[in-house]
């Protein structure tokens, strides 16, 4: 009899000796899911990003320019050299984009305005960037550039004399200008910053439009986007 205790202790103490490790393994799987469900809960409760939301949310305004020309300004290449903006002109259209580092909206469309260069580069419709907020520098603009491949050449408007002769008051907002400097189009891109859910591709049907030769019904599309930031 106490032969066969000493045999079932043994068999106890080789169970709990196997069990042990398992319980173990178990109560830190128990502890790891614990933790990955309060982390989840933590990142539904938190706010979704909103990238493509300006903190300001301007209007592009009307242009004084569909009343007269565009009258010839200098600019600064990103290597800080002077250029006028009469040399950066399309042989039919020049397309001057404002454009920002800080923006998320103008962040939003570099593929956009990429796709845009290649379809219309060779039918003689040059793009033009341009950066003219002051709290903006040619070195944030350079690593942003370098950072997102952007698809524009871009120059810097440093004193605003090139936003403020167009009126532009957003980014991203564009200008379409003929050959001979005449303002043509005004405004936005298409209609969803964030690209999703475009229902008009205004700058494309703008510039389609006026390369047939015909004039636009709608000359400015509204464009919604970060404030440009004039000196004081």
């Amino acid at each position: 009899m106490a032969a066969e205790v000493r045999q079932g202790q043994r068999s106890d103490d080789s169970f709990s000796r196997r069990a042990w490790p398992r319980i173990a393994l178990f109560a830190t799987a128990l502890v790891v899911l614990a933790i990955v469900a309060v982390l989840y809960v933590d990142e539904l409760r938190r706010e979704p990003p909103s990238p493509l939301v300006c903190a300001d949310d301007a209007a592009s305004a009307r242009s004084a320019l569909f009343a007269g020309a565009m009258t010839d300004v200098a600019l600064v290449s990103m290597e800080r050299a002077p250029v006028m903006l009469s040399e950066l002109a399309g042989e039919r259209f020049t397309v001057a984009v404002f454009c920002s580092y800080k923006c998320p909206c103008s962040d939003g469309y570099v593929d956009r305005l990429r796709a845009l260069q290649d379809r219309y580069v060779a039918r003689g419709v040059a793009f033009v960037g341009m950066h003219a907020s002051a709290d903006e520098t040619l070195d944030g603009m350079t690593r942003y550039i370098q950072r997102t491949k952007y698809p524009l050449p871009v120059y810097r408007d440093d004193t605003g004399v090139a936003a403020d002769a167009m009126q532009a008051t957003v980014t991203p907002e564009v200008f379409v200008f003929d050959h001979t400097w005449r303002l043509r189009y005004q405004g936005r891109i298409d209609d969803d910053k964030s690209g999703i859910a475009v229902t008009e591709e205004s700058l494309r049907l703008a510039l389609d439009t006026l390369l047939a030769g015909q004039e636009l019904w709608e000359r400015e599309k509204t464009s919604l986007g970060c404030a440009i930031v004039r000196a004081e």
